[in-house]
C-alpha cells in the first residue's frame, strides 16, 4: 500500500512539474507569439502597401514592383478599406501588455495609420476625386518618373516599358475621377487646375525622342546588343501613347473640368465642407484641434514675430516699416546674384561649409548618408527636398529653383537651406533611414497631398514642424551672420504663421482670395505675384499650410518642458536623437514619447 501511495505521490509531483513547465512554456511562447504577431502584421501591411503603391516602392529603392503603377479606379476604395479593416482587426488581437516599449510604440503608430485611413474613408469622394493640380502630378516633374528607377540591365528597361505601357490607363483613371468630382460638385477651384494644361503642353513634343519619358532609351550601353533595337522601338511607341494620353487629358481639363470648377475659394461651401476641412486639419496636424484655435494661434504668432522683427530693425537703426525694409532688400543689388550657377554655388557653400561643420554641436550619431544639390527641372517653389534610399545608392536631393536668380534675396537662403537640408528634412530623413524601425515607419509616402484625408498619414506636422524648428536652430548654431540674415529667418517664420491665418480664413471663415492676399501683403515680405501663387496653394491643399507652425510650436514646447523638468539632466543632443531616431510620428504620440523619456531620465537618477 505504501508503495502504491508513494507511486501516486510521485505521479502527482511529476504531473505538477509538467503542469508548471507547460505554464512557463506557454507564457514564453505567448510572449514570443505576441511579438511575432506584431512583426508579421507590420510586414504584411508593408508588403501590401508596396503592392498598392508601386511608384512609392520604387522611390524607397524596392524594385519588386518597378513594372507596375498604382490603380486609381474608384473600385479600389472599398477593397482597400476592407483590407485595412482586416489589418486593424489582426492588430487589435495582439495583447498590447506582452509587448516591450519599442513594440508598443510600433503598435500605437500602426494603429494610428490604419485608423486614420479608415476615418478618411467617409471623405473618399471629396479631395480624392481631384488627382492633378498645378502643384502635383506627373506633368510638374516628369523627370521624377525616371529618377527612382534603375537603368542598368535588360530587366530594368523591360520594367520601365511595362510601366510606360500602363501610364495611359492611369491617366484615363484620372479623367474618370475628375468626372466624378464634376458630378458630385466636389471640384477644385479654377486656380488650382488652370495652369495644368500649360504644364502638360510642355510634354507634348512632336519628336518622341525628345520627350523626357524617352530619355532612358538614348543611352542603352548597358543593354544586350541583341535587344537594344527592340526595346528602343517599343519605347518610341509607348512614349507616343503616353503623349497622346496626356493630350487627351489636357483637352478634357480645358473643355469638361474647368467649366465646372468650384466658385468658392475654400471647401467650406461644399456639402459637409466645414467637417471635411476639420478632417483635413486632423490629418495634417495629428491633433484634434479646431480651426478657430489654429486661426487664433496664427494671429498670436504673427504679432509675436512682428515684435521680433521690429526689435531687429531698431538694432539696425532702420526707421521704416517692415515692408519698407524688405522693399529695400528686394531692390538692393547687395542682396542678389545674377546667375543660376552663382546661386547654386552659394547654396553649396552655405550647406557644406557653414551648416555641416556645426551640426555636432546639437546632434550625435549623425548617419552618413549623402546629400546632393540639383537645379529644379521646372519653375516653381524656391526649393524642395527628395529623400534618398537607405543604402545611400540614391542620395537625398535638394532641388533649387535657378530660373529667376536675380529675384532671390540672399538673406533668405540660410533659412531655406536649414529647412530643406540639415538639420531640416535631409537630417530628419537620414536618421529615420538609419534607425532600427519597421519599414512602414522608416519610409513615408509624403506625396499625393490631394488624397488627404483619405490617405495613410505621413504626419505633416512632424515633418514640416521639425524643418521649421531647424530654421530656429540656425540661431543656436550661430549661423545667421548678421541682422539681415536674421530678418530673412523671421520673414520665413512670419510667412508660416500667416499661413495659419489664411488657410483657416479661406476654408473655415469663407474668406475670398483678395482677403487672403491682402492679409499676407500686410504681414509678409513677399510680392503680390508670390503671394497669389501661395494662396492658390492653400486653396488647393486644405490644412497643409497649418502644419509648419503647429509642429514647430509643439516641438519647442516639449523641449522647454523637458528643460524645466530635468534641469541639469537635460541633454539637447539626446532630446534631438529621441525625436529623429523614431521617425515621423503623430504629435500626440511625440508628446507621450518625450514624457516617458523624462520619466526614464529621472528614474535612472533616483536608482543611481
Amino acid at each position: 500500500m505504501s508503495d502504491i501511495l508513494s507511486s501516486s505521490k510521485m505521479t502527482m509531483v511529476l504531473l505538477s512539474a509538467m503542469f508548471l513547465t507547460v505554464l512557463w512554456t506557454t507564457a514564453i511562447t505567448s510572449n514570443v507569439v505576441k511579438g511575432e504577431s506584431l512583426r508579421l502584421i507590420e510586414d504584411d501591411f508593408w508588403q501590401w502597401r508596396l503592392e498598392q503603391a508601386p511608384e512609392f516602392a520604387s522611390s524607397v529603392g524596392i524594385t519588386t514592383y518597378n513594372d507596375k503603377l498604382a490603380s486609381y479606379n474608384v473600385s479600389v476604395f472599398e477593397s482597400r478599406r476592407m483590407v485595412v479593416e482586416g489589418f486593424l482587426e489582426r492588430l487589435l488581437a495582439v495583447d498590447f501588455t506582452w509587448l516591450d516599449k519599442a513594440e508598443q510604440l510600433d503598435y500605437q503608430i500602426l494603429s494610428d495609420h490604419l485608423q486614420t485611413y479608415l476615418d478618411g474613408f467617409s471623405w473618399r469622394f471629396y479631395e480624392t476625386l481631384n488627382p492633378i493640380n498645378f502643384l502635383e502630378g506627373l506633368q510638374t516633374n516628369p523627370a521624377h518618373f525616371l529618377e527612382t528607377l534603375p537603368f542598368k540591365t535588360d530587366r530594368d528597361y523591360e520594367n520601365y516599358l511595362r510601366r510606360l505601357h500602363k501610364l495611359p490607363k492611369q491617366l484615363a483613371e484620372f479623367r474618370y475621377l475628375f468626372s466624378e468630382a464634376v458630378r458630385r460638385q466636389h471640384t477644385l477651384h479654377r486656380v488650382s487646375v488652370e495652369p495644368v494644361p500649360g504644364q502638360i503642353e510642355k510634354l507634348l513634343v512632336d519628336d518622341v525622342t525628345q520627350s523626357t519619358f524617352y530619355s532612358p532609351f538614348r543611352d542603352m550601353s548597358s543593354v544586350s546588343p541583341v535587344k537594344r533595337d527592340e526595346i528602343r522601338e517599343k519605347g518610341r511607341q509607348f512614349v507616343n501613347d503616353v503623349i497622346e494620353a496626356f493630350r487627351t487629358l489636357k483637352n478634357y481639363i480645358i473643355n469638361e473640368y474647368l467649366p465646372h470648377a468650384r466658385s468658392s475659394w475654400g471647401i467650406g461651401q461644399w456639402d459637409n465642407g466645414i467637417e471635411n476641412y476639420k478632417a483635413c486639419l486632423r490629418w495634417h496636424l495629428s491633433l484634434d484641434i479646431t480651426p478657430e484655435y489654429v486661426h487664433r494661434l496664427g494671429l498670436s504668432e504673427v504679432a509675436r514675430i512682428r515684435r521680433k522683427m521690429e526689435q531687429t530693425m531698431s538694432r539696425m537703426n532702420f526707421n521704416g516699416t517692415i515692408s519698407d525694409f524688405f522693399n529695400v532688400v528686394r531692390t538692393d543689388p547687395r542682396f542678389h546674384v545674377t546667375s543660376g550657377q552663382t546661386l547654386l554655388q552659394k547654396y553649396n557653400d552655405i550647406i557644406y561649409n557653414e551648416i555641416y561643420p556645426k551640426l555636432p554641436r546639437l546632434f550625435k550619431d549623425i548617419p552618413n548618408l549623402p546629400l546632393r544639390t540639383s537645379p529644379m527641372p521646372n519653375d516653381g517653389v524656391g526649393g524642395e527636398y527628395l529623400a534618398g534610399t537607405a543604402d545611400g545608392a540614391r542620395p537625398g536631393i535638394f532641388y533649387i529653383n535657378l530660373f529667376h536668380p536675380n529675384e532671390i534675396a540672399t538673406i533668405d537662403m540660410k533659412a531655406l537651406s536649414l529647412h530643406e537640408t540639415v538639420p531640416g528634412h535631409h537630417l530628419q530623413r537620414i536618421y529615420a533611414l538609419a534607425a532600427d524601425l519597421p519599414s512602414f515607419r522608416k519610409f513615408q509616402e509624403d506625396t499625393n497631398y490631394w488624397q488627404a484625408p483619405f490617405k495613410f498619414p505621413f504626419y505633416t506636422a512632424y515633418l514640416e514642424g521639425w524643418a521649421l524648428y531647424a530654421e530656429y536652430l540656425g540661431e543656436e548654431m550661430g549661423l545667421y551672420k548678421d541682422d539681415y540674415e536674421l530678418m530673412g529667418r523671421y520673414g520665413s517664420e512670419m510667412f508660416r504663421a500667416s499661413r495659419m491665418v489664411v488657410d483657416t480664413g479661406l476654408h473655415y471663415f469663407n474668406w475670398d482670395k483678395e482677403q487672403a492676399v491682402s492679409y499676407m501683403l500686410a504681414h509678409t515680405a513677399y510680392s503680390r505675384n508670390d503671394i497669389e501663387s501661395e494662396v492658390h496653394r492653400y486653396v488647393t491643399w486644405p490644412g497643409q499650410a497649418c502644419s509648419y507652425k503647429i509642429g514647430e510650436i509643439r516641438i519647442r514646447q516639449l523641449r522647454e518642458r523637458a528643460m524645466q523638468r530635468l534641469g541639469p539632466l537635460f541633454d539637447l543632443k539626446t532630446f534631438h536623437a529621441l525625436l529623429l531616431k523614431n521617425g515621423p510620428v503623430p504629435l500626440r504620440i511625440l508628446e507621450r514619447m518625450v514624457n516617458e523619456w523624462m520619466t526614464d531620465v529621472t528614474s535612472e537618477l533616483y536608482q543611481g
